[in-house]
């Protein structure tokens, strides 16, 4: 029998680097528990939510855009029962997103108003317009 002699491959040495990466990612993995664990009650941007909300509310977005008002309403309530039930980090993430629905709410209405107003303006210089070109004849 001719056996021909073949060196053995190392390979510990891709092992070697996977287990010199386990320590850090085990690591981060503690540390990114710990923010998410260690966040605070988000009693702050509950309150600016809020007052987002209000603010489109008196825009006129309950009315004028009353599916972006009823997306951030119900965000806003998801945030506090959130709260309550100490998951701060969705009830922060449910927070900022009633703002930015309630900021929508509110942008909409006031388009629509603008646009509104707007039309009447134009119908009151066609209106005008009439009127001086009557006195002129």
């Amino acid at each position: 029998m001719n056996t021909v002699f073949k060196p053995r491959m190392n390979n510990s040495a891709p092992q070697s680097k996977s287990r010199h990466w386990l320590p850090a990612i085990v690591l981060m993995s503690a540390f990114l528990q710990s923010a998410y664990a260690g966040t605070p009650p988000p009693a702050e941007q509950m309150a600016v939510s809020t007052a987002a909300v209000d603010s489109a509310a008196r825009a006129g977005a309950t009315e004028l855009a009353p599916t972006e008002m009823a997306i951030a309403r119900d965000k806003l309530a998801q945030a506090k029962a959130a709260m309550t039930d100490g998951k701060d980090q969705r009830a922060l993430m449910l927070a900022e997103a009633a703002q930015v629905d309630a900021l929508l709410a509110e942008a909409k209405a006031r388009n629509i108003q603008a646009g509104k107003a707007a039309t009447e303006l134009r119908e009151s210089n066609r209106v005008l317009r009439q009127e001086i070109e009557r006195g002129a004849k």
